[in-house]
């Protein structure tokens, strides 16, 4: 079985302040205690269990994770399959629904979107097709155009360079990636990839430095969650593909504006 979601999960005891987050696939975040508090375009935008976040594959979030009475939690629902085509061009009954696309990545989580939310998360513990599996996403997208909402999750027909980059290079962040063996991978010139990734405002090293951030953070939110061992600053970097804990902790510090004990100290205890 091929996922076509992905499940994870974040947790805090203290305020979180992270900048630029990459989002690498369409997702939805959702705040189940506490509050997100999102730097979008000038103003602040609060997400709590009533409103989600919805974020396209080409954005990074800044923002503050508050706990409620000492506990912050989210769920990140992230989409590895577009909209059929069937999907896209479904022609929602504007005289009934009277509804626009959104002008925020701001959405209320309804009764109906959170039934359906809690389908996809039952959804990725089964043993399902990836026929079986779009039947379910699309039923879903589908509930998400009818609400003026999807096109802030999926900005353009096509995965972009990056995009594909970045699932490439997350199957294994610990891996010794290079930009030959990636260009071979993706069957292109390193002249023509650079060019692509440049056109996209971005580069093979960030990329790759950007997935091992947001492994570093898996790594700790996962270990935390377990309630296992926490590992040493040099045991993470190792798992996350660098062999200098010192590069590694400013990378961190650099990408996310907070220092790798800050933010185990943010996670637990």
């Amino acid at each position: 079985m091929t996922p076509l979601v992905k499940i994870e999960r974040f947790y805090g005891q203290k305020s979180q302040p992270l900048r630029n987050v990459p989002v690498y696939t369409p997702s939805i975040i959702a705040v189940t205690s506490g509050v997100k508090a999102l730097l979008w375009q000038g103003e602040t935008l609060a997400f709590d269990p009533n409103y989600w976040l919805l974020a396209s594959s080409a954005q990074e979030l800044t923002f503050v994770n508050e706990p409620y009475q000492n506990k912050f939690q989210s769920i990140q629902l992230s989409f590895l399959s577009r909209p059929s085509e069937w999907v896209l061009k479904q022609r929602v009954n504007t005289d009934t629904n009277h509804l626009t696309a959104l002008s925020s990545p701001r959405l209320r989580a309804t009764d109906s979107l959170n039934f359906a939310f809690s389908q996809l998360i039952a959804m990725s513990g089964q043993d399902l097709s990836s026929a079986v599996q779009q039947c379910y996403l699309d039923a879903f997208y589908l509930q998400l155009k009818e609400l003026g909402a999807l096109s802030s999750l999926f900005e353009g027909d096509l995965l972009s360079l990056r995009e594909k980059v970045s699932r490439y290079l997350s199957a294994e962040p610990a891996a010794n990636h290079t930009i030959d063996n990636t260009c071979s991978h993706f069957a292109m010139s390193q002249a023509t990839f650079m060019r692509h990734l440049s056109k996209e405002g971005t580069s093979f090293r960030v990329i790759l430095a950007e997935v091992r951030m947001l492994c570093a953070i898996g790594v700790m939110q996962s270990i935390s969650a377990r309630n296992g061992v926490p590992l040493s600053q040099l045991e993470l970097a190792i798992r996350c593909g660098y062999q200098s804990e010192a590069r590694f902790s400013q990378r961190f510090k650099t990408q996310f504006g907070i220092s790798l004990k800050q933010y185990m100290k943010t996670i637990s205890e």
